[in-house]
């Protein structure tokens, strides 16, 4: 009887082997033609028993931009340097810079000398972290090995081009993520960062031609439609912002910055209730940003309820603790609470971060900071 069971047992698992194999490769053919979906369905139906197809589904998933489902799956695979170079670049985008760190680290270690691309992308993961840190001496130096290793990367440039935008070096950023689409024009990371770096410039038109070029690229991209919309509200053209954001959350119901920015859109019409509805959603999907807790803030402020935007200041800054501008806040509507100590040391916290304004208030009032 056990004799049996154990043959029914392995042929059930040779049959599950066999059609496991045929939904990968059917996978890989759907993948091959662009068929993302299609593709998508085909590996889901082999990962139970095959690790190819937990590492090909979340390679797909990450240039679908479904970051965490992705990740979820590259943590599944086969440990190798590619599921490793690829997992952090996932656990980037998901702000879970502890965990990307480990596993650029492992994936440099796993990766062959001869691995120039995936060495170069980890090395250039390692940048990014020590970049979020503002360790911005190892952050160059991580990147520019990754360009040591690969001349061609754009991954190399675009986290050399996001260094140099947190020094305030725009003018070199802007020029960086040019030369990102340069070394591959089909990069979506280098046609969001520079689109990006023209929001923030606020050069609307500019972005808008760089984001439309990079959507012919790839027409579903959810950051690229984000920034579009972000573009559109520079511009103000509100309309177009509104189905951008809402095409964006569409296809990805957590993507945080999409709220963020329909909340500013009613912030701006004064319709302070819709705003905060959007930055709570947008808080809740992203419990480790602290934007939508500063905008709250922003939002109870002008609406004169200065506890509860105290309260979500200083929430924005439990997860960020180098917000020197948030502290800034806190300390302007402490002093319209006539709170003189809580207003010093608030400011005190921000000229210690090296903010300016916060600098120059304590060096009026004869503060040592």
């Amino acid at each position: 009887m056990l004799r049996r069971l154990l043959i029914l047992t392995t042929a059930l698992l040779l049959t599950l082997g066999v059609q496991a194999q045929g939904s990968l490769e059917r996978g890989i053919n759907a993948d091959s033609k662009g068929l993302n979906d299609l593709a998508v369905g085909y590996y889901r139906e082999a990962v139970d028993t095959n690790v190819q197809a937990r590492l090909r589904l979340g390679l797909l998933l990450q240039r679908m931009e479904h970051f965490c489902e992705a990740a979820q799956w590259l943590a599944k695979a086969d440990s190798s340097a590619l599921a490793m170079t690829h997992l952090a670049e996932c656990q980037c985008e998901l702000l879970n810079w502890p965990a990307a760190k480990q596993s650029a680290e492992k994936a440099i270690e796993l990766a062959d000398t001869s691995e120039h691309t995936l060495r170069a992308s980890a090395m250039a993961t390692l940048g990014w972290v020590y970049c979020i840190d503002e360790n911005f001496t190892n952050a160059l130096s991580w990147s520019h090995k990754a360009e040591k290793e690969d001349p061609t990367s754009a991954r190399a440039l675009n986290v050399t081009g996001i260094i140099l935008f947190r020094k305030g070096n725009e003018g070199e950023a802007t020029q960086t993520f040019r030369k990102a689409i340069l070394a591959d024009a089909s990069n979506i990371d280098a046609y969001f960062n520079l689109g990006a770096m023209y929001c923030y410039r606020n050069h609307p038109d500019l972005a808008i031609t760089t984001l439309k070029k990079g959507l012919k690229v790839q027409r579903n991209s959810i950051r690229l439609i984000y920034c579009l919309g972000w573009a559109y509200l520079l511009k103000g053209e509100k309309e177009n912002a509104i189905e951008c954001l809402e095409t964006v959350i569409k296809y990805d119901s957590t993507y945080a910055n999409a709220y963020n920015r329909l909340g500013d859109i009613y912030f701006e019409s004064a319709d302070f209730n819709q705003a905060l509805a959007q930055y709570r959603i947008a808080a809740r999907v992203a419990p480790k940003q602290s934007e939508p807790h500063r905008l709250m803030g922003r939002t109870y402020a002008e609406m004169g309820e200065f506890g509860k935007a105290i309260r979500c200041y200083q929430r924005a800054v439990e997860i960020n603790k180098k917000d020197s501008e948030t502290y800034c806040r806190i300390a302007e509507l402490y002093a319209k609470q006539k709170k003189p100590k809580q207003e010093q040391n608030n400011y005190k916290r921000a000229a210690k971060l090296g903010n300016k304004e916060a600098q120059k208030w304590c060096t009026r009032h004869g503060i040592a900071y």
